[in-house]
């Protein structure tokens, strides 16, 4: 199992996550999708 808790990331500045908190169990795959052009 792969747990976050209050995850956040700054590029320059810029505050890009805030405070992101999320447990995947073992087997599964999951992805984080920002907007168009996010990167």
């Amino acid at each position: 199992m792969l747990k976050i808790k209050d995850l956040c990331v700054n590029y320059g500045g810029i505050e890009a996550v805030r405070d992101i908190s999320f447990e995947v169990p073992e087997g599964r795959i999951v992805t984080l999708i920002g907007a168009n052009g996010a990167g």
